[in-house]
């Protein structure tokens, strides 16, 4: 994290993977700058997804939304679940459970 008054920069990196995220275009585009001199690296626009988390970014709004739909889905299929029905409750509600059950 780098801050500058009013002004941040919060990097997130694993192994040669990374996202930046700033309030402050001129101090990210220097922040890329600077780093560039010690690593290669790029700058890849709005990020859409990181680590399977897929990033769905409404700038005029303001608004992010973060979803793992599709980590969820991989799951499901790795455990050979993906033909199981959803449903709402998954038991009885107010069901009583004990030992003997």
């Amino acid at each position: 994290m780098l801050n500058r008054g009013k002004s941040i920069i919060l990097l997130s990196l694993y192994v040669d993977d990374g996202i930046c995220a700033t309030n402050n275009e001129k101090l990210y585009k220097q922040f890329l700058k600077d780093l560039s001199v010690e690593f290669e690296l790029s700058d890849q626009g709005l990020c859409e997804g990181y680590l399977g988390v897929r990033i769905q970014q409404d700038l005029a709004n303001k608004h992010t939304t973060l979803t793992q739909t599709q980590y969820a889905k991989d799951v499901l299929e790795r455990f050979r679940m993906t033909g199981a029905t959803p449903i709402s409750t998954p038991m009885e509600p107010n069901t009583h459970l004990s030992v003997s059950n």
